[in-house]
């Protein structure tokens, strides 16, 4: 069964959580951590990788810190002992979000909405979309914008290829009754939701059916689940 888990990042964690967190990640993740010039980053990249090996601890068997982690040549994760195991992670803003589960491939994208160039929008989006976000009024583009370019880049996490794939070379548009639909990706299914007033979140599965809604974890979830 595929669930998509979202965590609420904090303004400030308790230091006894953090340095639990920061214990339980790869030396990697804390060097670039301690790398990072905002607090608020560091927080991402740590929680990031701790919900994701609490959440895959439970699909494998394995301790979260047992887990360990590769790349493909496009930069998509995977488990080094269960390459078999689909999972996706995204961070933006205050939300982290991670997509699990089942046998086909996964890919979750959240973001921050803040003003934008709608122009933008000519430059990624193919005909279709854009014609598409142009029809809306004015007071709900912005949101259609977030709303499409979330659900893109699940698509382009889903396949694994990464910027290598262009944003304009499919489109993602709504089918009646369908709910979200690309003709170019197959059974591909898509999720798409606000988490707040200020951050969407786009979910994109090759086949496997997608949650309704996603499971919002705690801090102290996430501490509880580790330990």
């Amino acid at each position: 069964m595929i669930t998509i888990r979202v965590l609420q990042v904090p303004e400030v964690l308790p230091e006894a959580y953090w340095n639990h967190f920061l214990s339980q990640v790869s030396a990697e993740r804390r060097a670039q951590a301690s790398r990072f010039m905002r607090q608020a980053d560091a927080y991402r990249s740590v929680l990031g990788e701790i919900l994701t090996r609490v959440t895959l601890s439970k699909l494998t068997g394995l301790r979260p810190a047992e887990l360990s982690f590769t790349r493909n040549s496009y930069g998509k994760p995977s488990l080094s002992q269960h390459s078999d195991v689909q999972f996706n992670v995204s961070h933006s803003g205050d939300w982290i979000a991670l997509i699990s589960g089942g046998t086909d491939e996964l890919g979750v994208d959240v973001e921050k909405i803040a003003p934008i160039d709608m122009q933008i929008a000519e430059r990624f989006f193919s005909p279709g979309e854009s014609q598409f976000l142009a029809a809306k009024p004015a007071e709900m583009q912005r949101e259609t914008f977030y709303r499409l370019w979330t659900l893109k880049e699940s698509y382009i996490k889903a396949v694994g290829m990464g910027l290598s794939m262009p944003l304009d070379s499919f489109a993602i548009l709504p089918v009646e009754e369908e709910g979200w639909h690309c003709e170019q990706a197959g059974d591909y299914r898509f999720h798409s939701q606000r988490l707040d007033d200020g951050h969407m979140l786009a979910a994109c599965s090759a086949g496997g059916e997608l949650p309704i809604k996603p499971e919002v974890v705690t801090l102290e979830d996430l501490y509880r689940e580790l330990v």
